[in-house]
């Protein structure tokens, strides 16, 4: 590529050309994340200034003050393991529920008739 220059030919070359493209465009890059980091800085800033005051809080009832003092007292130990009783299910007992569901969704569940196809049925 040739670029005359105060009556000179300069000669660059390709590659020369590419690295300076590259450049521009990463200093490009670096600028404008740089500058969309201001920008969350700015919205980010603009937000904790329009917090509510502490008593705007409480006088809404939002801040609760909590006390000064805890009370602790001992308890039993007690098995704190849940019981799963849809663990002792059986084949048939699954497939009543599945069919009690599907009638219930099908006969006495509204839907919007747009929204009809979306509802979705268990297998039997």
């Amino acid at each position: 590529m040739k670029i005359p220059q105060k009556g000179y030919d300069l000669h660059i070359p390709a590659l020369k050309v590419k690295q300076l493209i590259f450049s521009f465009s990463a200093a490009r890059n670096e600028q404008e994340e740089m500058e969309e980091k201001r920008e969350i800085k700015r919205r980010l800033t603009r937000k904790l200034s329009q917090r509510p005051t502490v008593e705007e809080l409480r006088q809404a009832k939002i801040l609760i003050r909590f006390s000064d003092y805890v009370e602790v007292s001992d308890a039993q130990d007690y098995d704190r393991r849940a019981d799963k009783p849809w663990t002792r299910l059986t084949a048939a007992d699954k497939a009543a529920i599945r069919k009690e569901l599907n009638d219930f969704k099908s006969n006495e569940m509204e839907v919007h008739e747009s929204s009809r196809h979306l509802t979705r049925f268990h297998r039997p």
